[in-house]
């Protein structure tokens, strides 16, 4: 069952890196947003801060980045913050606290339970079976 899960991790994550719609209009302006949020995503980042940068509504953002990337600026974050945890997960012998901190979490807990959300595992089942 853990093998399962893990496998699906890493499928969703090869979902989840479909090609970009790079002809659509938007494109360039949420590559800005994508690589803005890349950079931050170990601090608070806010909506209003992805609007400024790209120079649209929330509604247009949150439109376009469903359609060029199949997620919400929201779901970008999270996805950007999660990666870098089972990265971090697997690569390093942090501890999870520092690794939920390093990733934006505040703490420990609430990087556990998006974790799980996406693994069905805990980070801690995720390190052990993936090593």
């Amino acid at each position: 069952m853990r093998r399962c899960a893990a496998w699906a991790f890493v499928r969703s994550i090869s979902r989840d890196l479909q090609s970009p719609q790079s002809n659509h209009p938007a494109f360039q302006k949420l590559a800005t947003v994508d690589a803005h949020i890349h950079r931050h995503f170990a601090r608070s980042i806010s909506l209003a801060e992805l609007t400024a940068i790209a120079g649209y509504s929330v509604a247009q953002l949150e439109r376009h980045c469903k359609r060029v990337f199949q997620h919400t600026p929201r779901q970008m974050i999270h996805k950007a913050r999660l990666e870098e945890g089972s990265r971090l997960l697997l690569h390093t012998e942090l501890p999870i606290t520092e690794i939920a901190l390093r990733c934006g979490y505040t703490d420990h807990s609430a990087f556990s339970r998006q974790f799980r959300v996406l693994t069905r595992l805990s980070p801690s089942q995720y390190r052990d079976n993936q090593r």
